[in-house]
This record gives structure tokens, C-alpha cells and sequence, in this order.
């Protein structure tokens, strides 16, 4: 089965592997027929994703405390903004102007090259499968590592940064 974007069709993506049922019934993290600017969770695995709403950030139904155990966790809140399969982009959406909470953090843990914060905002390159993980100033210099060519085929998620805590933070 395919899926066409334009005048690229490409197979269907696999199912990502979700560490995080929430919220419950949520999208995949890497859908792409969702036409609307998403939210979610990187918690060391993935949360299902939501439908970014007017409110910063809108809440999914339910705790996300709940469902990640935060005490041994850090969690960043993403706005997912492109999915990139072997260098090419699938799907890109917008972001919504919900301002990053990153620049009001200041002091917290962060771990090394996650993001770096000269502009308000931050923005991760994160592969589906896990492991890579890279941090950018901008979205064009995101959107230009996922295109480069990999001798691997791969799986990227663009994201911005809107919120970050460290597990550190809840001791």
C-alpha cells in the first residue's frame, strides 16, 4: 500500500513502535495524512500524538503522569513540523507560534547537544527507529540534515521544542 503527497508516492510507513499510550487513540508520531500541526511527547520512546489546539500547549485527554514515569524520565514536549523518509520530505506543517518554553528553563539539566536555545526555539531531528538524535538552531538546518543522502534508508521527525523537563528537575 501507498501513500501520495503531491506528485511523491511513497510505501506506507510501518507503525511506529509507541513507548507511551497517550494520549489513548492518538495518532502515530509519524503519521502524515493528519493534515493539522501535531504535539507530543519524547520521553526516551513516544507518545501517541494530538492535534496542536489554540491554547499552548493544548492538553491531550488525561495525565500525562499517568502514563510516563517522570520521576526517572526527562520529557520534551515536540510540535512535529516534517517527516522525512530517505531524504525525501513527506509532509510539512506549520508551526503554530506557540512561543517555546525553553528560554524560561533556564538552569535546568539538559543533556549535551540535545538543542541550543540562541533563538527562543529549538528544533530535533529524531529517527523513527530510535537512537540519532540531533539538535538545531533552526528548521532549515534540520530539514537540511534529514534530506542529506544515508546509506541506510531512514525515518525522520522534525520537531520543535516547545517545553523540556529534566528528570532532574523532579528530585
Amino acid at each position: 500500500m501507498t501513500i501520495s503527497f503531491g506528485t511523491v508516492t511513497v510505501p506506507r510507513l510501518r507503525p511506529t513502535k509507541v513507548a507511551y499510550d497517550f494520549p489513548a487513540g492518538g495518532l502515530d508520531p509519524f503519521d502524515v495524512e493528519e493534515p493539522r500541526t501535531q504535539h507530543l511527547y519524547d520521553a526516551g520512546g513516544w507518545s501517541r500524538a494530538w492535534v496542536a489546539g489554540r491554547s499552548w500547549p493544548a492538553p491531550p485527554p488525561g495525565r500525562i503522569h499517568d502514563v510516563i514515569p517522570l520521576p526517572y524520565k526527562s520529557v520534551s514536549l515536540l510540535e512535529k513540523l516534517a517527516v522525512v523518509v530517505n531524504g525525501v520530505v513527506l509532509r510539512e506543517w506549520p508551526e503554530t507560534g506557540h512561543a517555546s518554553a525553553t528560554r524560561r528553563l533556564p538552569g535546568r539539566l539538559r543533556p549535551a547537544g540535545l538543542w541550543r536555545d540562541r533563538c527562543g526555539s529549538a528544533y530535533v531531528l529524531i529517527r523513527q527507529s530510535g537512537g540519532a538524535r540531533t539538535g538545531f538552531d533552526t528548521y532549515e538546518d534540520a530539514i537540511a540534515t534529514a534530506v542529506r543522502p544515508c546509506p541506510h534508508p531512514a525515518t525522520w521527525l522534525v520537531g520543535r521544542v516547545l517545553a523540556y523537563r529534566s528528570a532532574f528537575a523532579y528530585r
